[in-house]
Parts: structure tokens; C-alpha cells; sequence
């Protein structure tokens, strides 16, 4: 009887122990549960958020070539906006293209596109370059003004000086030459009968005196002075 009564014991100290310890590791459990759902939330949002990081970034620089490559002007970057721990790097430059050229201390010179880089250096890069390029693009604007300025005085000059043919409606036309006049002065004696047709005659004595006829001529050009013997 005393040893079936102390099993009944040893059962019942047993059943309540398991039942404090389910009771202490159940909101353990319930904590742990809730924080793998919390890792699988917060993932599924860095993800997403990586994703439209990346797709605005490529856009920024899409824009950002828009507006740097009409300059063709290079960026001068401050080599701690790259990195902040190779000290090896001496100077950063970023081309209209939008690629970043990189010269070390130790004569390497490496090219990588601005879209390689984080958006953390990305972003460090654009604040230096767009003040830069505001700047350049006031001193261009200004000097474009400057030539404009210029050239609508000039235009406004010319304007008053007195164009050709403006007296009178007369043009100035350069005197005639001398055969020019001749051949004016022999082709205004001719008469020129009513069908438009210039006789023989006169046509000889119009172009007779312009050189001096040879014995072949005749026959090469009908219009000449046949010579006589």
C-alpha cells in the first residue's frame, strides 16, 4: 500500500511540473512565433523598398545625364564622398556620361558607372555635383546674354546704314567694258527686221573688229569676214 501510494505521488509531482513548465515556456513561445513573423514582414518591406531604391536611383541618374552631358564639363568629387577609408584615392571625376573615374595615389586610374555604385555614395555624389552644375549653368547663361546683347547692337547698326539701290530705286552697276561697248554701240546700228532675224551683214560687222580674221577662219565660222586675195 506505501509503495503504491508513493508512486501515486511521484505522478502527480511529476504531471504538475510538466504543467508549470508548458505554462512558463507557452509565452516564450508565443514571443518567438511573433518575432519570425515580424523578421518575414520587415524583410518583405526591405525588399520592396530595396526594389524602388533601385528604380529611382537609375531614374535620378537618367536625369542627371540629361542635365550634365549638354555641359560637357567634368565634376571634380571629393574623394571622401567615394570612401571614407581608402586613403589611396587622390582625385574622383565624373564625366557627362556619368562615369566616375577613379585615379589613385599609385597611378591606377579605374572606371565604373554611376549606377554601380550604393545609393549612400549615390547620394553623396549628386550633392556635390548639381550645386556645381547650377554654376555652370548661370555663367553659361549670363555669357549667352552677353552675346546676345552684342549682336542686337550690331544688328541695330547695320540696320541704319542705307541699302543698295535705295536712292532713286538705281542700282550702282559697274561701267561697261570696252568691247561691251563696242559690241552694244555696232548691234544697236543693225536693223532687226520684223521676224527677229539679225542679217548676216551686220552680224559680220558687229564681231569683225574683236580679232583679227585668218584665211581658215571662214570656213570654221561663217559669220567672219571672208578675206580677199
Amino acid at each position: 500500500m506505501a509503495t503504491g501510494t508513493q508512486q501515486e505521488v511521484d505522478t502527480q509531482e511529476e504531471a504538475s511540473s510538466s504543467k508549470s513548465q508548458r505554462e512558463v515556456s507557452s509565452p516564450k513561445d508565443s514571443e518567438i512565433a511573433l518575432s519570425i513573423k515580424a523578421l518575414a514582414e520587415e524583410s518583405l518591406q526591405i525588399s520592396e523598398l530595396t526594389e524602388m531604391e533601385r528604380t529611382y536611383a537609375t531614374e535620378v541618374i537618367g536625369l542627371l545625364k540629361q542635365v550634365i552631358e549638354p555641359l560637357n564639363n567634368t565634376f571634380h568629387i571629393k574623394p571622401a564622398s567615394l570612401s571614407k577609408t581608402d586613403s589611396s584615392i587622390q582625385d574622383v571625376v565624373l564625366t557627362p556620361q556619368t562615369i566616375v573615374v577613379v585615379m589613385h595615389s599609385t597611378g591606377t586610374i579605374n572606371s565604373r558607372p554611376l549606377e554601380s555604385f550604393s545609393t549612400e555614395i549615390l547620394m553623396r555624389i549628386i550633392a556635390e555635383v548639381v550645386p556645381e552644375a547650377k554654376r555652370f549653368l548661370v555663367e553659361k547663361r549670363q555669357k549667352i546674354t552677353g552675346r546676345v546683347g552684342s549682336l542686337e547692337k550690331i544688328a541695330r547698326e547695320f540696320r541704319k546704314l542705307p541699302t543698295q539701290g535705295s536712292a532713286g530705286g538705281k542700282q550702282n552697276r559697274p561701267p561697261p567694258s570696252k568691247n561691251q561697248a563696242q559690241l552694244t554701240s555696232r548691234a544697236g546700228d543693225a536693223e532687226i527686221p520684223a521676224g527677229g532675224q539679225v542679217p548676216q551683214d551686220a552680224l559680220k560687222t558687229t564681231f569683225a573688229h574683236l580679232r583679227p580674221v585668218m584665211p581658215n577662219d571662214w570656213e570654221k565660222n561663217p559669220l567672219s569676214e571672208k578675206p580677199t586675195n
